[in-house]
């Protein structure tokens, strides 16, 4: 049963019986009463970097508590230097051994679900006194045991400002790079002026053609700016289309993330899809332009949060397959995004045109803009 989700969830239901018997005594805890506090979630990257203003309104609300942040393990060294004061345990749900540390922690007064209602299960057998999750998540019953839902945005609002309304209150004060200090060092040396084009993606759908990358990046050198390749691990392929010159530096999938955040945090600018590094480098502190194709400019691109750095989102406002009207499993009236996948089966998108339609041009403008307020 190894890398099964059975035997952790044999132990959180186990756990989980006695609490829902007395479920009627539970009662939210005054301010005061807030002495420890868990946020939970398995987001991948960019998700949970943009909830960082959670974090952040937490430790403005509760300034003495102790705040720990389960997260997924990739994630965790990310936290090493305590942002916001919050500790971060890394846990999955087929890791059973991460679980049962979670379990032996002290029990928590307040819980708080980033978007995923379903780990309220966790929460619940956790011991949690109070647990509040964004409604509407469907199915519905993954909400049941979420004692405060927060009613989601019913305007246009970044998911970097929709996290922190999880908590009532104004909001976080706009995320400074002190309050999360660069903690990795880069094992290379750099040129004194550089950018970094990071060409890989969560999904093929949000991927650049790579001859748009290889003109970006003859601009760049021609402005005397070093190119920074980067993708992810495994996505060394995507590199290998792009005619990458012999000056460039090459990162393919080799740094963790404390190393390529630094090397972000060092460039005069930085190119990427709507994928997890680009919102890595808005923690990081820089300048940014994001290509925007299936993904929604509005919900994962500039917000109050980051505005202190810049983000300029490049691709089409709107798009006619773009219909996706939800985000984090909940309906959003307001939302117009699309998670199909590459591939020739019904469902799937054959070839994605949102992005094919950004213009090089538009992205040198862009960066050009970035450059300019340096």
């Amino acid at each position: 049963m190894k890398n099964s989700r059975v035997p952790g969830r044999l132990l959180i239901f186990a756990l989980l019986l006695p609490r829902l018997l007395f479920g009627w005594l539970r009662r939210k805890p005054e301010p005061e009463q807030v002495r420890r506090i868990l946020v939970l979630h398995q987001f991948l990257l960019g998700d949970a970097l943009l909830a960082t203003s959670l974090l952040a309104k937490l430790r403005q609300q509760y300034p003495t508590a102790e705040m720990v942040l389960a997260c997924p393990p990739l994630h965790a060294s990310l936290y090493a230097n305590h942002p916001y004061g919050v500790t971060a345990m890394a846990w999955q749900p087929r890791d059973f051994a991460s679980i049962r540390r979670l379990f032996a922690l002290p029990r928590f007064d307040l819980v708080l679900l980033v978007g995923e209602n379903r780990l309220g299960y966790l929460a619940r057998a956790l011991g949690g006194r109070w647990i509040v999750g964004f409604a509407g998540e469907q199915p519905a019953y993954k909400n049941w045991l979420v004692d405060e839902k927060v009613a989601y945005s019913t305007e246009p609002t970044a998911w970097a400002d929709t996290a922190a309304e999880l908590l009532p209150g104004p909001p976080p004060r706009p995320f400074d790079i002190a309050d999360w200090p660069i903690l990795g060092v880069v094992p290379v040396s750099l040129p004194a002026r550089y950018a970094v084009l990071h060409v890989g993606a969560s999904s093929a759908s949000k991927c650049w053609a790579p001859a748009n990358w290889q003109q970006l990046a003859h601009w760049l050198r021609q402005q005397q700016i070093g190119v920074v390749w980067s993708c992810g691990p495994g996505e060394s392929a995507l590199l290998d289309a792009i005619a990458i010159d012999s000056h460039d530096q090459v990162m393919a999938g080799n740094l963790d993330l404390p190393q390529l955040r630094a090397v972000l945090a060092g460039a005069c600018v930085a190119v990427c899809p709507d994928t997890g590094v680009a919102h890595l480098a808005k923690t990081a502190g820089t300048p940014l332009v994001m290509l925007f194709g299936p993904g929604s400019a509005a919900i994962f691109g500039a917000s109050r949060f980051f505005s202190r750095y810049p983000c300029i989102a490049v691709g089409p406002e709107w798009f006619p397959c773009r219909n996706d009207r939800s985000v984090h499993h909940r309906p959003v009236d307001w939302a117009l995004r699309c998670d199909r996948r590459i591939g020739a089966e019904p469902g799937k998108c054959k070839q994605a045109l949102c992005m094919a339609v950004i213009d090089v041009r538009d992205v040198i403008i862009a960066v050009e803009k970035l450059l300019e307020k340096a």
